[in-house]
């Protein structure tokens, strides 16, 4: 297997993947009913579709050898209080004050197949020396309290600062000091 990590602003005709991450990021998604059409579309533009359009120079691809996308991290690197766009996602209301030491957020998702190889965390150290050298003190990000991520992110170094009750579940926000 091999798998080459690019940023997206760096990949030559880069919205030909957009398909692939679709597919990874429904995948990958605990919520996989919808009444219609839009409101899978809308749930799509909340957790991915704005990291495409708004923040590709932190947004990276995992790309297999045959040039299928296969992972991807959409990211932010800067805090999403001070950011209209991110106005209606209300979980950052919980985490509001962890935002000013964690600017940085981030989304990571692979492909079923492609799981437990290394790629998910190739995609967050990249994604962290990115947040380096923009001088960002911390990353974050807010997952489940029943995911099977919060291993994973503890392994990269996280932490966990603080539960809270979101649609129906208990989410966790993890950060890391950079």
């Amino acid at each position: 297997m091999i798998v080459k990590i690019q940023k997206a602003d760096e990949v030559a005709d880069f919205t030909s993947y957009l398909s692939d991450i679709d597919n990874i990021f429904f995948e990958s998604s605990a919520k996989r009913d919808f009444c219609n059409e839009e409101e899978k579309q809308s749930f799509r533009e909340m957790s991915l579709g704005r990291y495409i359009v708004r923040h590709r120079d932190s947004f990276f691809v995992a790309l297999d050898d045959a040039g299928r996308a296969v992972g991807y991290l959409a990211g932010c690197l800067e805090n999403p209080t001070k950011l209209d766009h991110f106005n209606d996602i209300a979980y950052f209301q919980y985490i509001d004050d962890i935002c000013q030491n964690y600017p940085a957020h981030l989304h990571v998702n692979i492909a079923g197949r492609y799981r437990n190889r290394g790629l998910g965390t190739t995609l967050v150290e990249r994604f962290a020396e990115l947040a380096k050298l923009h001088s960002v003190e911390g990353i974050q990000v807010v997952t489940s309290s029943a995911s099977r991520s919060i291993p994973f992110y503890r392994r990269l170094g996280f932490r966990e600062l603080r539960t809270f009750p979101w649609m129906s579940v208990t989410s966790v926000c993890m950060g890391r000091k950079l």
